[in-house]
């Protein structure tokens, strides 16, 4: 591993977004943090694509994406065909 600021900013600009765990990633005992939600949003300010991934059921996601700032939500273990 090597630090961040190594890695050219040419090659960084190609990112067009994040995929992220929720259970222990973007939670903390279980509660999305506001510290958390502000990361995400933060993230969306700057153009990128934020799609969380969860094995939790689509009926459990579904609200989160709507009330948080990210595109889409994989769930159901990673289902593409439960994106939310």
């Amino acid at each position: 591993m090597q630090p961040l600021g190594t890695w050219p900013a040419v090659e960084r600009a190609r990112i067009v977004g994040v995929l992220t765990d929720v259970d222990d990633t973007l939670t903390t005992e279980g509660a999305v943090t506001p510290d958390a939600l502000q990361a995400l949003a933060a993230l969306a300010r700057s153009g990128l694509h934020v799609i969380p991934i969860t094995g939790r059921p689509v009926g459990w996601s579904a609200p989160f994406a709507a009330q948080w700032p990210v595109d889409a939500i994989v769930a159901e273990n990673g289902s593409a065909s439960s994106c939310v």
